[in-house]
């Protein structure tokens, strides 16, 4: 996802940290402890009749585990 600074995560001492969106880090630490957790989420908030669950479920298994954070 392309980030500007309203949408860049934040360290603790309020500096950016570039590599994460904010809905995903904030504050310094990471909003979703697990990757199943994030994928549920996604799923829910995004699949649509156009990209049903099971499809926006396979692509996000498929995919965030190659983004920094999930590939460790």
């Amino acid at each position: 996802m392309p980030l500007d600074d309203s949408t860049t995560g934040r360290d603790t001492d309020g500096g950016f940290n570039e590599d994460y969106c904010k809905w995903c880090y904030t504050d310094g630490k990471f909003v979703y402890t697990s990757l199943e957790q994030l994928v549920d989420f996604l799923v829910e908030h995004f699949s649509s009749e156009q990209f049903p669950p099971e499809q926006a479920r396979a692509y996000y298994e498929a995919n965030l585990p190659k983004l920094k954070h999930w590939s460790k």
